[in-house]
C-alpha cells in the first residue's frame, strides 16, 4: 500500500525535535513491504501547498498523522496545538478520501477525545511500529481493523479501544535522516534524537508516561545504540546527539555502558539527554559521561521542598538533588532545569525554597557551568493520572471539564499574589532563570541560531538561553508584564476550567 505519513509539529522555534516516533513507523511500514513518504511540516510556512504537492504526486491508499503535543504545557503563556492538527486533517480531507491514523504522544493521552476532535478514522495508541502494520494489514485486506489491541475507532456511533501490551523494544532503527530533511533543524540547534530504551518506573502523579509508554523499562541493547549512532554520524555526518529517553540515566548500569561504549570508538560526537536522574550523578558518572562526549543535559528535581517532592512521588530527595548540583558544578557541563510551581502542598515557603536554591546553586557570576532553570506556576492535569483524582476531589475539574483542553492544578496554599512576585523578584536578579511568560523568546530563535552559526556557539543553542535573559535584563525588556496581570490570567483560566 502508499502510506503518506505526516509531521503536524508546526513549532519550528529552538527546541523543535525531529519527529522520531514518526521515522520509526516510517521504518516499520516500509520493512512491511509498503511504499512510504514522509512529510514534515515543522518549518514550513505554506504547509497546504506542501499537502496538496504530495497528496496529489503519491496518491497514497493511507494517510497517518503524528501529534505531538496537546498543548506547551505553559499555564503563563498558553498555546494549544489542536486546532493546528485539526485544520491539518481537514485540509487532507479536501484532497483525499484515504482513510486517517492519528499517532503520537498526545494520541495516547486521550485517544477516544481526539478520535471525536479531529474526526479521523483511527487513532494508534503508544508504540506504533507493530500496531500501525497490523492497521494496514487489516485495511488492506478489508478486515474490521478497528478491533486490533492498539487501535482506538468508531464504529456504528460507538467508540472502541482495547489496550495493547506494550512490546519489546522494536528491532528497528528510526534513520531519521533517511526519511526527513535534518537540516532545518541543524541550522535551529536541534540534535539528532534517539532512544535507548522505553518506559519509566516511576510514578509520578502528573506523568503520562504510563499512557504513552508504559511502565515497564524496555531497553535496547547497548551495542544496537552504538550501532545507530554510528550509522547516523559516518552516513548522514551527525555530530550533535540527544536522548530522549524520559531518564537517560535510569538504570544507571545500561547508561554506564553505553557510556563505556562511547569512550572506546575512535569517533566523536556531542551528547545531550532530555531527562537524568539527580540520585545517579555521581562524580564517577560525570567524569564518564563528559568523556562520552556529553556537554548538556535536561533535569527534572520540580520542588526543593521535601513535603512537595512526596506529594510529586518522585523517587529522589533534596540531599540526592544537592549533591548532583555540587558534583555538577564541578564540571563544565551546561543543565537545563525544569521546576514545577504549584503542585499539591505547595506553599510561598515551599516556593521560596526552590527560588533560593536556584540563587544558591545555579547562579554563577563566572561560566562554565551553565544553567537554564525553567519555573512554570501551575502543574498540567491530565486524564488518568493521580492529580487528576486529586484535581477532581477539590473541586479543580469535574464531568463537564474537557481533558483535551489545558487543565491546571495550583495549590489552594498558594498566595498567588505573592508567588508571583516571588518568581519575578528573582528572576529579575538571576539571569538563569526564566518563567513561562519568558517563552515568548523562543520566537528569537531564527536569530539565536544565526548568531550560533556565525560565532560557532556549542549546541544544542538552549544552552545559551540564561545569556539571552542576561541581555534582555541589562536593557529593561525583560518584564512587560504587572503580577497583577499574571495572576489575573491565572484566575481566569482555574475558573474556566471548573466551570
Amino acid at each position: 500500500m502508499r502510506v503518506l505519513l505526516i509531521n503536524s509539529n508546526l513549532k519550528g522555534d529552538i527546541l523543535a525535535a525531529p519527529p522520531i516516533g514518526l521515522c520509526y513507523v516510517a521504518s516499520a511500514a516500509r520493512k512491511a513491504g509498503h511504499e512510504v513518504q514522509v512529510v514534515d511540516l515543522c518549518f514550513q510556512r505554506r504547509h497546504e501547498r506542501k499537502l496538496k504537492q504530495a497528496i496529489s504526486r503519491f496518491s497514497p491508499e493511507v494517510v497517518g498523522l503524528s501529534v505531538r503535543n496537546i498543548d506547551n504545557v505553559n499555564m503563563l503563556y498558553p498555546v494549544y496545538y489542536l486546532p493546528e492538527a485539526k485544520s491539518v486533517v481537514e485540509y487532507i480531507r479536501t484532497l483525499t478520501s484515504a482513510p486517517i491514523v492519528v499517532g503520537g504522544p498526545a494520541a495516547s493521552i486521550y485517544p477516544q477525545g481526539l478520535l471525536e476532535y479531529l474526526g479521523v478514522d483511527f487513532i494508534v495508541v503508544s508504540d506504533g511500529e507493530d500496531t500501525f502494520v497490523e492497521l494496514l494489514k487489516a485495511i488492506e485486506a478489508g478486515s474490521d481493523p478497528g478491533r486490533a489491541p492498539g487501535v482506538c475507532s468508531k464504529v456504528n456511533g460507538i467508540i472502541h479501544f482495547k489496550p495493547r501490551f506494550m512490546p519489546e523494544f522494536p528491532d528497528i532503527r528510526p534513520n531519521l535522516a533517511q526519511w526527513i530533511d535534518m537540516k532545518p533543524y541543524h541550522r535551529i540547534g536541534s540534535s539528532y534524537t534517539i532512544q535507548t530504551k522505553r518506559g519509566c518506573r516511576h510514578r509520578c502523579i502528573y506523568c503520562v508516561y504510563h499512557m504513552v509508554q508504559g511502565n515497564k523499562i524496555r531497553m535496547r541493547p547497548p551495542e544496537e545504540v552504538i550501532g545507530e549512532l554510528e550509522e547516523a554520524h559516518f552516513k548522514f555526518g551527525v555530530s550533535h546527539f540527544e536522548f530522549v529517553d524520559s531518564i537517560f540515566n535510569d538504570p544507571p548500569e545500561h547508561a554506564t555502558q553505553i557510556l563505556e561504549l562511547l569512550c572506546n570508538q575512535r569517533w566523536h560526537a556531542n551528547f545531550s539527554a532530555i531527562g537524568m536522574d539527580p540520585a545517579y550523578l555521581d562524580d564517577d558518572a560525570l567524569d564518564l559521561m563528559w568523556r562520552a562526549g556529553f556537554r548538556s543535559f535536561m533535569m527534572s528535581p520540580e520542588s526543593m521542598s521535601e513535603a512537595v517532592l512526596r506529594n510529586y512521588c518522585k523517587a529522589f530527595t533534596i540531599p540526592d538533588v544537592i549533591r548532583a548540583t555540587e558534583r555538577i558544578n564541578k564540571t563544565r557541563l551546561t543543565t537545563f532545569w525544569y521546576f514545577l510551581v504549584g503542585g499539591p502542598g505547595e506553599t510561598n515557603q515551599t516556593l521560596q525554597d526552590t527560588l533560593d536554591f536556584i540563587v544558591k546553586y545555579l547562579k554563577h557570576e563566572q561560566h562554565p557551568p551553565y544553567h537554564n532553570v525553567n519555573v512554570f506556576l501551575g502543574v498540567r492535569i491530565y486524564l488518568q493520572t493521580r492529580l487528576w483524582e486529586i484535581a477532581r476531589n477539590e473541586g479543580l475539574v469535574n464531568s463537564n471539564t474537557n481533558p483535551l483542553e489545558p487543565c491546571w492544578y495550583v495549590s489552594t496554599e498558594l498566595d498567588l499574589d505573592l508567588a508571583v512576585k516571588q518568581m519575578m523578584r528573582t528572576a529579575a536578579s538571576c539571569p538563569e532563570l526564566y518563567l513561562g511568560f519568558d517563552e515568548r523568546i523562543l520566537g528569537l530563535s531564527g536569530l539565536v541560531a544565526l548568531i550560533g552559526r556565525l560565532s560557532g556557539m556549542p549546541r544544542p543553542y538552549w544552552r545559551h538561553i540564561w545569556g539571552i535573559n542576561r541581555l534582555m535584563l541589562k536593557f529593561g525588556l525583560r518584564f512587560k508584564l504587572d503580577s497583577s496581570d499574571v495572576v489575573s490570567l491565572i484566575k481566569q483560566q482555574l475558573a474556566f476550567q471548573s466551570r
